[in-house]
Parts: C-alpha cells; structure tokens; sequence
C-alpha cells in the first residue's frame, strides 16, 4: 500500500459512496477580515437598522404612554435626645420594640422604622385612605403588600434622618400617606411613652404610701420615747440622721433598679448602671453601721433617730420620684422632629417617556445588529467546503421522512 494513499473506510448503509470513501480533503477556510467583517454588513443595512432604531423608540414611548402615571412624595424626620426631666423617658417605652431589629444593638432610628414598616401602622394607612376599595383588591393582604412596595424608608446613618418615600396614582393622596406614616409613627411613640411613665407613676406612688406609713411609725416610736440626760450627752443626731440618710439612699436605690428592670433587660447597660450604683451605695452602708443598742438609754434613743431619719429621707426619695413620672405623664413626651413636610408632587416620577424610548430604541437595535451578524456569520460558512462536507455527513446520518414513514 503506498503511504501516499489513505486507507479505505468499510461501507456504511445510508451512507454516500462519497463519504465512504475517505475524508474530503481538507479545504482552506475563508481568512477573517477582523472589524470589516463586522462593519460592512452593517453598513450595507444602515438604513433598515435607522428604521429599526426609529421604530422601536416609538413603540418604547407609545408603550410609555399607556402606562398610568405615578407621583413621588417625601417626608423626612429626624429623632432627638431626650430633653425630659427623668432621663430615657422614650428610650425606656421602646426596649419591647427591640427585637423588631434584632436585638438591644438597634439604634432608635432603626427602631422607629421597624414600627413604620409594623402591620399595624400599614392596616392603619389602609384604612384611613381607603386602599382596598381604591385600588380594587380583594383582600387585606393584597393591599398589604402593594402598599409595602409603594412606600419606602431610607436611613442616614450619619446624620440620622428618615425619608418616607410614598408612590401613588393621585399626588394629592401621596402626601397625604408620606405625612400620615409621620403622624402614626407620633401617636404610637406617644402612646408607649405614656403607657411607661403611667407604670412608673403607679410603682412610685405604691411605694411612697409604704414609706410614708413607715415615717408615721418612725414618728410615733420617737415622741414615745422622750429624752434623758444620757441621750442628751451622746449627741447621737448627727451619726443617726448621716446613717438614716444612706440607709434611705440604698432603698431609693433598689426601687430605682427594680422600675429599671420593669421595662430595661437584665443586661442592658441602664441595668447595669443601676446595679453598680446600689452596691456602692452599699459599701458605705456597711461602713457607717454600728451595733444598735435597743435597750434603755440613749442606745434606744439613738436607734429611733436613726429609722426616723431613714423613713424621712426615704419618704422624700421616693416622692422626688413620682413627681418626676407625674411630671412625665403630663409632658409631652414626643422626641420626633418632623424636617420635611411632604408637599403635593407637581409632575410625574413614573412613567418617564424619554427613558422608555432610550430603553426600547437600544433593545431594537441591538437585537437587528444581532440578526444581521448572525446570518452574515452562516453565509460565510455555507462558502467554505469543509463545513458543507461536515453538514452533508450530518444530514446522512439523520433519519429521513422516508425512512420514518
């Protein structure tokens, strides 16, 4: 056999005697051109990609045209410090609020959004706007959430502003609900306040009627137990009224960390503090305590000085107290600045004609540029005879119309 010639290939049914034979001899494919390749048909149907561009940035702005037309409206807000003679008053009605946001770590900003974007406040919106009924929707839930995706919260997170952004048909009801969501978000912070320093009030005044009860007996003990020389030779009134008073202070200091506990976590740091304070407060207790001697004499004389210094001192402790949470039913307990009233929208925010066309006009073109390259790239190839080799090998191989029938 000589080297030059190629091996024969068995015959295969359906298969032409040309392909049997032996592989086509190679064929020189067409060299590529680079950009010209691309340009030139192009350029040969410039005028149909114009028409192409032109056609479908009309039908982009048509398109436009026939959707309803949207208004944007915006309130901003900012939250302050408190201000309030008892410090926290607000901060303290929000601590149930905190796993909104995902724990204690949540700033007031992010707690004040979480009570926006709440079901409640939505129903609320809702109901005084009339949205099921205006929209045509059958369910609350649908309302529901069409509304969560017309209204919108944004955040500075160094300036600590909050935008209410509010989509609607009518410009008229869109500022309406931006300045509405401002207006809920006041009345429930207002109500948690005022729910906090109601139960403050209650706590103190619960206790200072013990306290008081207690000064009465104090009192009553101290009349009864008169004077005597040895009394009036100790001086016992200083030590007995600088032990009353600490002694008053450690117990001013308990309910103050047990109204904490009411409405703080036991690892907040307002919990903390309160706990550091009393046992400070203790230390020096444990410093100034003497031995009471209650038998007759001036021990006993000294040892109802001292409980009616301590029921005095803790009787006006706590009544500082609970006219500070009177003082904070009564006030207005609103820490929410409005910035930015949202006004009636003059012009439309959606839908934007030029957009649509400049949108529309590039897909068109795009899509005919696409078309064009494609079908130039399989004319080429229908030029080069290896590729018409290779097709006609797979077209033998596929089953024909007669065979199937």
């Amino acid at each position: 056999m000589s080297p030059d010639r190629a091996p024969a290939l068995p015959a295969v049914p359906g298969l032409p005697a040309e392909a049997a034979a032996g592989p086509a001899p190679a064929a020189t494919p067409l060299p590529s051109i680079g950009a010209l390749e691309v340009l030139l048909p192009l350029w040969h149907r410039r005028w149909w990609l114009l028409l192409t561009l032109v056609l479908s940035g009309a039908l982009g702005f048509g398109a436009s045209l026939t959707r309803p037309m949207r208004f944007t409206a915006q309130a901003s807000f900012v939250a302050q410090p408190s201000l309030r003679p008892s410090a926290g008053s607000v901060a303290g009605a929000l601590p149930a609020l905190a796993g909104l946001v995902g724990g204690a770590g949540g700033s007031p900003t992010d707690l004040h959004v979480a009570i926006l974007r709440s079901e409640a406040v939505s129903d609320r919106i809702i109901e005084r706007f009339s949205l099921q009924p205006g929209w045509q929707l059958r369910t609350r839930s649908e309302t529901r959430q069409r509304l969560n995706r017309r209204v919108s919260f944004g955040i500075g997170r160094r300036d600590g502003v909050v935008q209410v952004t509010v989509e609607d048909e009518n410009p008229q009801r869109a500022a309406a609900m931006a300045n509405e969501y401002i207006e809920e978000l006041r009345q429930r912070l207002r109500a948690f306040a005022l729910e906090d320093a109601r139960q403050r009030r209650q706590f103190y005044e619960a206790q200072l009627a013990t306290a008081r009860a207690g000064l009465d007996k104090a009192q009553k003990q101290l009349q009864a137990s008169g004077y005597d020389r040895a009394a009036l030779r100790s001086e016992p009134r200083s030590a007995a009224e600088a032990y009353g008073r600490m002694q008053a202070e450690v117990t001013a200091a308990e309910l103050r960390l047990e109204a904490t506990r009411r409405v703080r976590a036991e690892g907040s740091p307002e919990v903390q503090q309160a706990s550091a304070e009393l046992g400070a407060l203790r230390g020096q207790l444990a410093r100034l305590e003497v031995p009471r001697d209650d038998g007759a004499g001036g021990g006993a004389f000294v040892s109802r000085v001292r409980e009616f210094r301590y029921a005095e001192t803790l009787a006006e402790s706590i009544a500082k107290q609970a006219e500070g949470a009177r003082v904070d039913e009564a006030a207005d307990p609103l820490t929410l600045q409005l910035l930015d009233r949202a006004a009636v929208p003059e012009f439309p925010s959606s839908p934007q004609p030029l957009r649509w066309l400049q949108l529309a006009a590039g897909a068109g073109l795009a899509l005919h540029i696409a078309v064009l390259l494609v079908r130039h790239r399989l004319a080429l190839a229908r030029l080069d005879p290896a590729y018409q080799a290779r097709l006609a090998l797979i077209r033998s191989v596929l089953p024909s119309r007669r065979r199937r029938a």
